[in-house]
């Protein structure tokens, strides 16, 4: 006989030891394969949809327009570029636009926009922005000063179609251009920036209005396959020569490309836990199924079988069961993953927290792949055969006597249960105590099983709560504190004529309140900031330095220069990126434009004084800070201010410090909101984030609960003999469950608190170093408060019911082989059957 043949055979002959095994890799393997899948498919998503609604694939730029995007830098030659791009195959369209920055007022209401021209008979071959208008019509080639605004952009302005826009910018020769432009079309594509920051208008009228020559910024294309985005960019950039650069997505949507990063960051972090646990409890299996049989292993070496060959079969049967389970765990993977690949994941309820990754839609539609399927089946099936390797060489130097004996069945010598028996209450929790120390060895492995999994779930549950906790610290440390106050509908305006009145008297009666630990005046508005080089369109915070300094952590970011002293008006701190942006330097000057309360057009010009980093480019790519004074004096609000900023001395009481406020702030006539309301994205991220982190630990404590149901009915399988003896000599049916559920919670009871306290100092010592990941996903610009470097933490809250719920399925698992042993007959027990 084969070994093939004599492994299969074994593995029939105990079916249900067999379907354990197979379970356990079946079940870990689907498992990773839909992580995979869902992380897969959440990336194919946001790539699809920014690269169609608006980047397109491909770019051609003048030489050094990508990194430093200035009007002076126009493509010299269109038509030639355009003639050369036409000639290739691999190229499905081609459409030029003129690009620039503006702010864009109505009314009293300003909001800074990213201007783009197109031509609209070509620019639907390459995106699909122009057939996502909800109101209103599209633009076609014969409009003159029209334009078409996101959706969220029309909400902070309070406009619809048909009204006129006023919009200014920096002409293409360093003049300030002005303009009317009316709205001719709302649209929606669900993605952020350009829902909420991006106009669109025909080409010559943007050309008109920043005084521009012929030209264009840049050419978007699409191809025709996506995957040829680097040989097609290679192949323009040796045609069109030195003097453009032609620039695929990968480099165009560097947010996208960073977020996809931060996706495959979290969810590589949750596949290695995930795959530890799922390798732990194969190994425990196959470990647990060798113990079971040491009898039967004793009677093929006695019969003269060779130890290698032994060796061998038991080899052979863990790669059949490990090719058993890859085959059930690919098919109930990758079915399930195609399932909702095909149905979808609904997440409408936590869109704003979807808008923080760029082109992620309510939907998610997860994307089993053949590669990493095959990559997943080859690493489980490795572990399988990895776990193989120990019991095999153990059971080839098995002593023939004493393996039919009994592996290791000598009985610890002791008094104590002697003494115990003598109280009838407590002699089954004595038997079952000397059990679990009579086979250490069997023991251990339990424990080992047991503990491995609680530790990686005690990881997930740290890492989240840890990564979760540290970007709202950040995000309401750097910005906003955890309440503010702030006249009705300041949020969705950002109208400088919006403010509180006699803000001091309010800040006094504020900071006697006992749970406030600071408050302070600011003054909040849009602008836009010209530098001699270029001009960014920036979100203007004037503050009180003193009293800033206890809302917010600013200054611990500040990397060049000095912070804002008290009294000084002419100076400005900005953020790295911005500074990169506009090119300049500490000491050099800021212009500022800004609309004043009035409605007319406010400007100043500001040395700055220091560079701050925080790394969000969220923060560092938009905000700058000046003196509340000069932030008054540019708006016009005299002694008022836009909001005041609170901090707790506890965050976990904002809603009930904001309830206790209201009912005096609406006296007033203003209104107190919390962070979550502040930082709508960071609260929906919160909230997305707690959904996934319910799906990721539902489906690791159904591995785990699985490889604690495996383990304890592989402990019981294994004593069937021992058990015959006991039911033999006269041990009731009940007794012999007691016994069962005695050891199990001993054993669960003590691996739950090995797991918990080694998971607990891992995760203590990562929130003392960190887990540094900046190399990865640094500078999510989409994600506010995020930084590089994540700080596990452990929450009792959120370790307690686990661990309750684990000691709860371990019993409730061993209720199964505690009624099969209850019922065991003593004659086929006694022979092993």
């Amino acid at each position: 006989m084969t070994l093939a043949q004599l492994a299969w055979r074994n593995i029939g002959r105990n079916a249900r030891r067999s379907l354990i095994t197979l379970a356990s890799i079946a079940s870990g393997l689907a498992a990773l394969i839909f992580m995979w899948a869902f992380i897969d498919g959440a990336n194919e998503q946001m790539v699809d949809n920014t690269t169609r609604y608006f980047s397109g694939h491909v770019q051609v730029h003048a030489m050094g327009y990508h990194d430093d995007p200035s009007l002076d830098r126009t493509i010299p030659d269109l038509a030639s570029v355009l003639d050369t791009i036409g000639q290739r195959n691999d190229v499905a369209a081609a459409a030029p636009r003129f690009e620039g920055q503006a702010l864009v007022a109505l009314g009293e209401k300003s909001r800074g926009v990213f201007l783009a021209g197109v031509d609209p008979e070509v620019e639907r071959d390459v995106s699909a922005l122009l057939d996502a208008v909800i109101l209103g019509a599209a633009l076609t080639s014969n409009d003159g000063a029209a334009m078409l605004i996101g959706e969220r952009m029309a909400e902070a302005l309070g406009a619809t179609v048909g009204d006129q826009l006023s919009v200014i910018s920096q002409a293409y020769d360093g003049s300030l251009a002005a303009a009317r432009f009316h709205v001719k079309g709302i649209f929606r594509t669900k993605i952020e920036e350009l829902d909420g920051w991006t106009a669109i208008t025909p080409l010559a009228a943007v050309r008109e209005f920043l005084a521009a020559p012929s030209g264009a910024t840049s050419v978007a294309m699409r191809l025709r396959d996506r995957d040829t985005t680097t040989a097609t960019a290679a192949a323009l950039r040796s045609t069109l020569g030195e003097q453009y650069e032609v620039v695929g997505w990968q480099r165009l949507l560097q947010v996208v490309m960073q977020s996809v990063r931060f996706h495959e960051v979290l969810g590589y972090a949750v596949l290695l836990v995930l795959f530890v646990i799922v390798a732990a409890g194969v190994t425990n299996t196959v470990l647990m199924a060798v113990l079971e049989r040491t009898r039967e292993l004793g009677i093929l070496l006695a019969l003269g079988t060779r130890p290698s060959r032994l060796a061998q079969t038991i080899m052979v049967e863990a790669m059949l069961l490990g090719l058993g389970g890859l085959v059930l765990g690919g098919l109930v993977g990758v079915g399930v993953s195609a399932y909702y690949g095909a149905s979808g994941i609904d997440l409408s309820a936590y869109s704003r927290g979807l808008e923080v990754m760029p082109g992620l839609s309510d939907i998610i539609y997860p994307l089993p792949r053949v590669d990493r399927t095959i990559v997943l089946a080859l690493i489980v099936l490795g572990t399988t055969l990895l776990a193989a390797v120990y019991p095999s060489l153990r059971a080839a130097r098995l002593e023939p006597v004493s393996a039919i004996r009994g592996w290791e069945s000598r009985t610890l010598r002791s008094s104590a249960p002697a003494r115990e028996a003598r109280n009838a209450r407590h002699i089954f929790f004595a038997i079952a105590a000397r059990n679990v120390l009579r086979n250490p060895r069997r023991s251990l492995l339990t424990l080992a099983g047991i503990g491995s999994t609680v530790v990686g779930f005690v990881f997930i549950l740290s890492f989240f709560d840890g990564f979760i906790d540290q970007t709202i610290e950040n995000a309401t440390g750097y910005v906003t504190g955890h309440l503010q106050i702030e006249p009705a509908g300041f949020r969705r305006e950002m109208s400088p004529d919006l403010a509180i009145e006699a803000p001091e008297r309010m800040l006094t009666e504020l900071r006697a309140e006992p749970r406030i630990a600071a408050a302070a005046a600011r003054v909040q508005t849009q602008a836009l900031a010209s530098s001699a080089a270029k001009q960014e369109m920036v979100v203007l915070m004037g503050v009180d330095p003193p009293a800033e300094a206890q809302l917010t952590i600013l200054d611990r970011a500040l990397r060049e220069g000095a912070p804002l002293a008290p009294g000084d008006d002419r100076s400005v701190i900005v953020g790295r990126k911005l500074a990169e942006k506009l090119r300049v330097r500490v000491g050099e000057r800021l212009v500022v434009h800004a609309q004043s309360a009035d409605g007319s057009l406010g400007s100043a010009a500001y040395r700055i004084s220091g560079i701050f980093a925080t790394e969000s480019e969220a923060f560092d790519g938009r905000y700058i800070y000046i003196g509340i004074g000069a932030a008054r004096s540019l708006v016009g609000l005299g002694d008022r201010a836009s909001i005041i900023g609170i901090r707790l001395k506890d965050r976990r009481a904002s809603e009930s410090v904001r309830a206790a406020l209201a009912p005096v702030v609406s006296r007033a006539g203003y209104d107190v909101v919390s962070w979550p309301t502040l930082l709508p994205q960071v609260d929906e991220m919160d909230r997305l984030n707690r959904v996934i982190e319910y799906i990721v630990l539902a489906i690791v404590f159904g591995v785990v609960a699985l490889g604690v149901l495996n383990t304890i009915l592989m402990a019981v399988m294994e004593r069937t003999r021992e058990l015959g003896v006991m039911i033999a000599i006269g041990t009731r049916p009940g007794a012999m469950v007691r016994v069962v559920m005695y050891e199990t919670a001993i054993v669960v009871s003590a691996g739950i608190a090995i797991g918990y306290l080694l998971g607990i100092a891992i995760v203590e010592y990562f929130g003392v170093h960190g887990i540094d990941l900046s190399f990865l996903f640094g500078g999510v610009a989409t994600i506010p408060g995020l930084t590089g470097v994540i700080y596990t933490r452990a929450s009792p809250q959120t370790l307690v019911v686990p661990a309750t719920m684990l000691l709860a399925f371990g019993l409730l698992a061993a209720l199964y082989p505690a009624l099969r042993a209850a019922r065991l007959d003593p004659a086929q027990a006694l022979r092993h059957a």
